[in-house]
């Protein structure tokens, strides 16, 4: 039986990126997203600035003070904040694999003159000069037959009266030897000498997107197309053709805030 060696380069690469044990076929961590500029108010109408870090998971605001100390805010005391300088998040190695093997980008398989794994940024480079605003609203947290609600953390994507929200989060996904970045190294090996089992993991960001209403609830977007459609149930046969005319995807941040403001538009009184 023969034994499948993989690159000492791909390896390295692979920790580097920090392949490690984790329990659970899927699992979420901790995103931290650090920006240079953030202006908080606060509930009790005062206003914070400084750098900032937002603690998603947690929902809550570290905001480094001109003073240089920082104050620790939870969104229980925030109505609303503005950042401007998203810093770099580290990529994982699903990213490198999108980036570094995608054909259409002109990669060659087999070519021995090839370099080391580039590091590449997650697919949605953070726009530093562009200022991304967030919101406070009370969540069940996706219990729906709960009714208590806490406050949480939202970017608003869209404009208003009903706003596009979105929350991220990491997630952890494991990796085996069937997955596609490895196709290049086994392609002829038999199937008995593929390693089994999971081989590793890779963080993803993931984006759960919400409608914020006029009356302050909030609307999970579980299938963002459907559950979108069914609230603008009135203007949904016009919103489906605004999207379809436009080549717009309904699980595209950027392009499900234009169907949005869209559906918004529908609703505005004639002048």
């Amino acid at each position: 039986m023969k034994t499948l060696r993989l690159p000492a380069r791909l390896l390295g690469a692979l920790s580097a990126v920090g392949l490690f044990a984790a329990q659970g076929a899927e699992a979420q961590r901790n995103l931290v997203q650090q920006f240079e500029a953030a202006t908080v108010v606060l509930t009790s109408g005062d206003t914070l600035r400084g750098p900032a870090a937002l603690h998603t998971d947690r929902d809550v605001l570290l905001v480094n003070l001109p003073d240089h100390s920082v104050r620790t805010v939870p969104a229980l005391a925030v109505a609303g904040f503005a950042t401007r300088g998203e810093k770099q998040q580290p990529a994982g190695y699903f990213d490198q694999y999108y980036d570094f093997y995608d054909a259409r980008r002109g990669y060659f398989f087999g070519n021995p003159s090839w370099g080391p794994l580039p590091m590449q940024a997650r697919r949605q480079r953070p726009d530093t000069a562009r200022v991304r605003e967030f919101r406070t609203f009370r969540w069940n947290r996706g219990n729906d037959y709960s009714d208590f609600r806490s406050p949480a953390f939202f970017e608003q994507l869209s404009r208003g009266p009903v706003l596009l929200l979105r929350r991220e989060s990491l997630m952890e996904r494991p990796v085996s030897a069937a997955d596609p970045m490895f196709r290049p190294y086994y392609a002829n090996a038999p199937i008995g000498a593929l390693p089994r089992g999971t081989m590793g993991y890779y963080t993803t960001i993931r984006d759960q997107f919400f409608l914020g209403t006029p009356e302050g609830n909030l609307l999970m977007l579980r299938n963002p197309k459907r559950d979108l459609l069914a609230y603008f149930k009135p203007e949904a046969e016009r919103i489906e053709r605004y999207a379809k005319e436009h080549r717009l995807s309904f699980g595209d941040a950027h392009e499900l805030a234009f169907i949005v403001n869209y559906a918004n538009a529908l609703r505005q009184p004639a002048p």
